[in-house]
């Protein structure tokens, strides 16, 4: 089975970055994936809530960045130095990691290189309630963040990335994005969001989907659907026809549980941990073994 794998897990020092034990082996011209979280709301000492960070070449972006995240991400970058960051819905597991953030910009002064952060319709507003919230001056992410509300309907290029949006089915609007290389590798991550032919639809033939399976059982879930359960997150990836799907959003307590539901999945399904990188390359570039 060919495996887009780029990660050695040993502590050894050999050619390329070490990230938290994950060794990542030289892939110059390839879409990078870092699990930074990929945990539910709930805080747990084995993941961050969402944070995804995205590379290409000097190009790197930061999808979601709830609570944990930039703690994290300072152990690889510095959060300064990002491209952007995207948001894909105003809930605090997926943005209220923006205040730590701000934080390491300078106090009493505009940042000589705004951050550029793209928010859902909406979200600038939640940001104020949020610096209001936590008991900070009027604009005070104003002078970190190049501020803007991406409109859903229309590709967001952040350097040779272009980044595309598909509305989730969640209990507030959220959405989906998809992430283009130059090379043509593509890697969807849902967000939030409860069972949707459209978000099949968004994921057809993803080289790497990000998939949420937040619930342990429907039943847990409000009668207007949010979230979805593993099987369900599962049988979306397989429906989708992804190349490679990682679970996301899930309370780490389950990861053996799901474990054993994607082992019996036709397709290539694992649940992502934090630390885990993954190599996206398009279908075109991978070759099958020979005999």
């Amino acid at each position: 089975m060919a495996d887009s794998l780029a990660v050695v897990w040993r502590s050894a020092a050999v050619r390329g970055r070490q990230y938290h034990g994950a060794v990542i082996a030289d892939a110059a011209g390839r879409l990078r994936l870092s699990v930074l979280g990929c945990s539910s709301a709930v805080p747990h000492p084995a993941a961050p809530a969402a944070g995804f960070l995205v590379e290409w070449a000097d190009t790197a972006v930061l999808l979601d960045v709830g609570q944990g995240v930039i703690r994290r991400l300072q152990a690889i970058r510095d959060p300064r130095e990002l491209a952007g960051v995207v948001v894909g819905h105003m809930h605090a597991d997926h943005f209220l990691d923006l205040a730590g953030l701000r934080y390491t910009y300078p106090w009493g002064e505009a940042a000589a290189v705004p951050l550029p952060l793209h928010l859902p319709p909406g979200g600038a507003a939640r940001l104020d309630a949020l610096a209001e919230a936590i008991s900070e001056r009027p604009g005070f992410f104003d002078v970190a963040y190049d501020i803007d509300e991406y409109d859903p309907d229309v590709p967001l290029a952040i350097g040779p990335l272009t980044v595309t949006f598909r509305q989730g089915r969640h209990y507030i609007p959220a959405w989906a994005m998809a992430i283009e290389s130059p090379d043509g590798a593509r890697l969807v991550y849902t967000g939030d969001t409860g069972p949707s032919d459209a978000m099949v639809d968004f994921a057809r033939d993803a080289d790497l989907l990000l998939v949420e399976a937040g619930l342990r059982d429907e039943r847990d879930d409000d009668p207007e659907r949010g979230h979805l359960t593993a099987p369900e997150a599962i049988d979306l990836a397989v429906r989708a026809g992804a190349r490679e799907t990682l679970l996301v959003h899930y309370a780490p307590d389950r990861r053996a549980e799901i474990e054993l539901l994607c082992e019996g999945s036709p397709a290539v399904i694992r649940p992502a941990v934090a630390g885990l990188v993954r190599t996206v390359q398009p279908a075109a570039a991978v070759v099958a073994p020979s005999g």
